[in-house]
């Protein structure tokens, strides 16, 4: 299977793990408006770690109150980037406690962090890589 990460505006990145689709529009379309792609994507990557991690932490409280919106949370943070699977995943299983099981949340940070790690390694047009 070929691990290249094609992605519009994005050169090619090779990845050992697997890719989270997504799409780069998203991102165009907030350089169009004037977001700093380098802040925004530094900032989002940092929360994004923060978040799943919090997600790790509740997967062992299955039955906590504060999972579903968590979910919600890192759904929305998802969007924003344009990873619709991944987004869809997370919300589906924010409204579905049927869907929340400990290795089901396993894999939505797993997603999560393939999605943080293919972003932090794209070359973006627009994004200043070298700080």
């Amino acid at each position: 299977m070929d691990k290249t990460n094609f992605n519009c505006a994005f050169e090619p990145v090779e990845l050992s793990e697997p890719t989270e689709p997504f799409d780069p529009g998203y991102l165009d379309a907030l350089a169009d408006e004037g977001i700093a792609l380098d802040a925004f994507l530094n900032g989002w990557c940092r929360a994004m770690r923060d978040d799943l991690g919090r997600l790790s932490d509740l997967r062992c409280e299955l039955e906590s109150a504060h999972l579903p919106a968590l979910l919600h949370r890192v759904s929305g943070a998802v969007g924003l980037v344009g990873a619709q699977h991944l987004m869809h995943a997370l919300r589906h299983a924010s409204t579905t406690p049927s869907e929340r099981s400990a290795g089901s949340i396993d894999a939505l940070v797993a997603r999560g962090r393939t999605l943080i790690a293919q972003l932090e390694a794209a070359s973006y047009p627009h994004r200043n890589t070298s700080s």
